[in-house]
């Protein structure tokens, strides 16, 4: 009797192995998706700050057109993608992600025109350390030691990279990037938690409240000329596209990856401000920013194979 039994046994063995090794090509799969799609998104926000540069208008009236028409366009892009779904919610994850998004791209606008783009992408920079202790904190997700160990090794290229960028700053906007590191960082974390779910709607509701919080001390129509072409490029392509992507991030890799993901603009910012408006990155910049890209590099290969 046990002889006859044994095949069957085996063919057991065999088809649980296979399904084990099938969940597990998934997940690498998922997560391989998720650090691509969060990626990509940091590196079309990379030129966030070179547009807001070029579009001379004060911060408000920048604002309420980023708000409103980001939120129109994400609305289209959710619209088309899942036809029959709400693109509002008022339950608890959804309007804390569209807070903190709204007081993210506040601070940040604000911050871009108190203080150099450089000091603000370094401040910013640190949002990674920030969404590891929120997450370990709130919701109990733990980073691994590789992830603590990518996140100290890209601090420290960051550090290189704008270690000659701290000679005057102004305390403002440095106050100001601050908090939008705190709030995205926080953001990041508040998506995690809900990673079941798209929060991409929550983004149309951020939009209306930056526009909202804006419209009393903007002047919408302020714009003219080539403006209204960086303007629109700014806010219907540049800054819907990216937030898509990254908001789908958190639903495949934790919250400390997407927030060391988005070093990339640290390194990338800079270096679009120098093409297109002529001011040359140091050596530092150069070496720095090798040691970022080569660090989240590794560190994806090294997380996606285990």
């Amino acid at each position: 009797m046990p002889k006859l039994q044994r095949p069957r046994y085996i063919r057991c063995v065999k088809s649980m192995n296979s399904m084990t090794r099938l969940k597990s090509t998934d997940m690498n799969a998922e997560y391989l998706k998720g650090f691509l799609l969060t990626a990509l998104g940091v590196l079309v926000l990379s030129f966030d700050a070179l547009l807001i540069r070029l579009v001379d208008v004060e911060s408000f009236s920048l604002l309420f057109w980023r708000g409103l028409l980001m939120s129109l366009m994400v609305a289209l892009w959710c619209r088309y993608r899942h036809p029959g779904r709400p693109l509002f919610y008022r339950d608890g994850a959804s309007i804390r992600s569209a807070l903190l998004y709204a007081l993210s791209s506040i601070f940040f606008v604000t911050a871009i025109n108190y203080t150099s783009v450089a000091n603000v992408l370094v401040i910013i920079s640190a949002q990674p350390l920030f969404a590891a202790l929120t997450a370990r904190l709130f919701i109990g997700e733990k980073s691994s030691p590789i992830t603590w160990a990518a996140i100290i090794i890209c601090m420290f290229g960051i550090g290189w990279v704008m270690k000659d960028s701290w000679s005057a700053p102004s305390l403002t906007g440095d106050l100001l990037a601050l908090c939008c590191a705190l709030s995205l960082s926080a953001k990041f974390v508040n998506d995690r938690a809900v990673k079941h779910r798209d929060m991409t709607p929550a983004l149309i509701t951020g939009g209306l409240f930056i526009a909202l919080a804006s419209l009393f001390n903007a002047s919408p129509f302020a714009l003219s000329g080539s403006d209204w072409a960086w303007m629109l490029l700014l806010c219907v392509i540049i800054i819907p596209t990216a937030f898509i992507l990254i908001t789908l991030g958190p639903t495949r890799i934790t919250a400390a990856e997407v927030g060391m993901l988005m070093l990339l603009e640290t390194v990338f910012g800079p270096l679009l401000v120098w093409l297109f408006l002529s001011e040359a990155p140091t050596s530092a910049a150069l070496q720095g920013g090798g040691l970022v890209i080569g660090t989240l590099l590794l560190h994806g290969y090294i997380k996606w194979r285990h």
